[in-house]
């Protein structure tokens, strides 16, 4: 029924044959109707059997890079870009090789110049050649402390950023080479590599939204990185108070000292093991503990299920206390100073089922290592050495030295470990802060982790095939930009989708050529389906014109 018009009684008055009218009226909406159908049919023609693919021929487009477009003109990167271009005497467009790596970072990633023959595969048009991909590093370096800023600018401007909280951590990416330079340092590295190294420095708000990053040599200690990035981003990007929140590995005197003099707060996680006797004794001491709810992240779940499907036990106890601390002052001497701060105690039962699983692994390899000590350098042998006894390694070599003293296990060592498992203990300036309110954003630290290993693994940000400096932060940036928009993403999708499963439904979201322009889409799924209705784009159509895939493009650049 297309529409119901009552009566024939209610029309003789104004029709001499009203059923005939009507008649004559459906006749012409039938004839109109079809005029409108036959615009949206699609002939093909004939398909022959006998018909031969050429060599290299590939059928398939990406349409996945369509939601990205979205978030990277809300951001107004293309108009940056080509503002800054203009005082430039360059024949390619910046904007384009921009789009390019950070579109084939989420969707293929690999090296530049895999990324330059990529772009006949996504479905867009993107002025360069190979060695303009190259050369636009250089000018993405000298741009990117501007654009650092005009992201966060833009990023204020559509969420709203709340940086009353901030997540900070550094990690390392090494690079397959022999030899140090300047920049790429050796130092340490949690992939035991002894190859040369950069740091990078990331900072999150308190929504996980990256703010900004710094790249640091290879030898500098985590420790260092955090005063010159906040200095350089307060003055910047005119932040007012802020809480740090960062692991042990921050957690030093000269930190504390600077957040404190700038009026900042921190909640810094506290080693226990090699801690103080006094902190250890209140740690095991079982007065004072309370039990809480709802401050356990979901990550720690991490499929574990608690026996009898009951909550896994989350206890905690705070305390003030004068803490100690090593700060470096002006004459580049190390005192000793007492600050007030406030001490929380954890125990988390999934945190310790977790580190006792670990502990099994390491010490099943540390019998390997006893029963042939032999097969295993140093460096195999790795973290399981800290539970094997009278066992010796050539300095030089990392080779075992035969000696006459059997290797056993420390039982005195596991024992003492296995007393702290759950434990953990978080220290902060908030002392009028609730301490179940510090613990759960403690616990959102996990999402800095979390930002890392997306850039380590799905964006493949390493190895990193660029050797000058400025184009190692070229490199980085489009890196930094890719997780910028995913996060952004993510946020526009409400939280329902992670940033991993993104990425995911994008790579798969393609359109096949069938013939005579015409394309047919072959993926789609709840993802894609809810990036269409955020970011306002038609992506649910099996088949599209160029014509079609072109109008998609613009719709792409275009406010949601």
């Amino acid at each position: 029924m297309i529409e119901n018009l009552g009566y024939v009684d209610e029309y003789l008055d104004r029709y001499e044959d009203p059923i005939a009218h009507f008649k004559e009226v459906a006749r012409i909406r039938t004839e109109e109707m079809k005029a409108e159908e036959s615009k949206k049919e699609i002939f093909l023609g004939s398909v022959y059997a006998d018909e031969l693919m050429d060599e290299n021929e590939n059928a398939m487009r990406h349409l996945g890079f369509l939601p990205l477009s979205s978030i990277y003109h809300e951001l107004k990167l293309d108009r940056f870009l080509i503002n800054r271009q203009r005082s430039k005497s360059i024949d390619y467009s910046l904007n384009d090789v921009m789009q390019l790596l950070v579109y084939t970072r989420v969707l293929t990633p690999g090296s530049k110049r895999a990324s330059f023959f990529q772009k006949e595969n996504l479905a867009g048009s993107f002025n360069c050649d190979w060695y303009d991909v190259y050369r636009a590093l250089d000018y993405f370096a000298e741009f990117r402390e501007a654009l650092l800023l005009h992201l966060h600018e833009q990023v204020k401007i559509n969420y709203g950023r709340r940086t009353h909280v901030v997540f900070y951590d550094v990690t390392n990416y090494y690079f397959e080479i022999d030899q140090e330079d300047d920049f790429r340092r050796k130092g340490f590295c949690k992939h035991n590599t002894r190859n040369p190294l950069v740091q990078m420095g990331l900072l999150l708000d308190a929504d996980a939204i990256p703010v900004t990053y710094r790249l640091f040599k290879g030898n500098t200690h985590d420790s260092q990185t955090m005063m010159p990035l906040l200095q350089e981003t307060r003055k910047a990007y005119g932040l007012e108070k802020i809480v740090v929140v960062a692991d042990k590995g921050l957690n030093s005197g000269d930190n504390v000292a600077f957040l404190m003099a700038k009026g900042d707060g921190f909640i810094f996680s506290q080693k226990i093991r090699g801690a103080s006797p006094e902190l250890k004794a209140y740690v095991l001491d079982p007065a004072d503990y309370v039990e809480k709810e709802g401050v356990i992240k979901s990550a720690d779940l991490w499929g574990e299920q608690a026996e009898n499907h009951q909550t896994p036990v989350f206890r905690m106890k705070s305390r003030p206390f004068p803490q100690e601390f090593w700060v470096t002052y002006a004459d580049d001497r190390k005192r000793r100073i007492s600050l007030d701060v406030k001490q929380i105690v954890c125990y988390n039962e999934l945190y310790a089922r977790r580190q006792k699983h670990k502990r099994a692994e390491v010490l099943e390899k540390a019998q390997k290592i006893i029963a042939h000590p032999k097969r295993y350098n140093k460096k195999e042998a790795g973290g399981a050495l800290r539970y094997v006894k009278n066992i010796d390694y050539n300095r030089e070599t990392g080779e075992c030295i035969n000696i006459k003293r059997v290797p056993e296990l420390d039982f005195d060592k596991i024992a003492e470990d296995e007393k702290y498992d759950g434990y953990y203990a978080i220290i902060t300036s908030e002392v009028n802060m609730p301490d179940h309110e510090i613990v759960k954003t403690y616990h959102g630290l996990w999402e800095i982790e979390r930002s890392f290993r997306i850039t380590k693994s799905n964006l493949k940000s390493r190895p990193v095939y660029v050797s000058l400096e400025q184009r190692i932060e070229g490199h980085f940036l489009t890196c930094y930009i890719a997780l910028l928009i995913l996060r952004l993403l993510s946020k526009r999708l409400k939280e329902k989708y992670s940033p991993e499963q993104i990425i995911e439904s994008l790579k798969k979201y393609q359109a096949c050529f069938i013939k005579d322009n015409v394309f047919r889409l072959t993926y789609y799924d709840p993802v894609i389906n809810d990036i269409g209705k955020a970011l306002n784009l038609t992506l649910n159509q099996r088949f599209l014109k160029t014509g079609g895939i072109r109008q998609l493009i613009a719709d792409s650049k275009k406010k949601f």
